[in-house]
């Protein structure tokens, strides 16, 4: 699972999609040093803010993406089958492309974070170790990002599981929205809704941007329960991927 791993790790930092998101990760942070020149004394919150949307928002596209390729397209392009003729079970491989992804995010979203630090501390001589707890949610919101897109990507096509994922992650942002759906749709079902809110991951617990860029404390104890949903979510999907990647039949 380590090799896997590693050569999953290797392939994803190939990828030219990483260092052109990488990139404009650090352009968006610099905008954010131009747009807080417009700005009295908002100039700091002003790159927290776009420094840490710029993080969150390519480092969804970097899970989502890379995600899927990760199982499907081996599927598609038949390279799957000399691996699996090897000795290495299905779990050892679908773990270590997990863990070979996670730890490409974590490399990237390291990078954006000390570009970040970088533009306080030259624009503002300090900067702030409050925003490791946003940059630390984010990380667990993109892995939660890849559990999902590995999941539809064992199970579909490469297309229909970027669609599936796209939509799974916009409709888990917009969870306040499904738990108030009884006052907009009075006619649903009740157990419905609260079947619904539980069911879909809620990324909005991993949201700390706001309350970090304006000075808000965030409590260890938020931290410990995010990593807590997120780990028992993540074990949820893995295993009901690594369920039906065992069953599925390669032609």
């Amino acid at each position: 699972m380590v090799a896997v791993a590693a050569n999953t790790f290797r392939e994803t930092v190939r990828e030219r999609v990483l260092y052109n998101l990488v990139f404009f990760a650090i352009l968006m942070t610099l905008c954010g040093l131009l747009l807080g020149q417009l700005s009295i004394r908002q100039d700091e919150k002003i790159i927290k803010d776009i420094g840490l949307a710029a993080m969150e928002l390519f480092g969804h596209v970097i899970a989502i993406f890379i995600g899927i390729a990760l199982v499907s397209k081996e599927i598609e392009r038949k390279s799957l089958y000399p691996l699996l003729a090897k000795p290495l079970s299905r779990e050892e491989l679908f773990l270590g492309k997990f863990a070979g992804l996670g730890f490409t995010l974590l490399v990237n979203v390291g990078a954006m974070a000390a570009g970040l630090f970088a533009t306080l501390l030259v624009t503002r001589g300090e900067a702030d170790p409050a925003l490791l707890k946003a940059v630390f949610a984010i990380y667990l919101s993109l892995l939660l990002v890849v559990a999902i897109a590995m999941l539809f990507s064992a199970v579909t096509s490469t297309a229909l599981a970027a669609v599936c994922t796209v939509c799974l992650v916009l409709a888990g942002r917009f969870s306040d929205v499904v738990r108030n759906m009884k006052q907009v749709a009075p006619g649903v079902p009740d157990r419905l809704v609260d079947f619904l809110y539980f069911a879909l991951p809620n990324f909005r617990n991993f949201d700390l941007k706001d309350k970090v860029t304006y000075g808000e404390f965030v409590p260890w104890h938020v931290l410990g329960w995010i990593t807590l949903y997120n780990v028992v979510y993540i074990t949820v999907l893995l295993g009901i991927g690594l369920a039906c990647f065992r069953r599925k039949e390669f032609q």
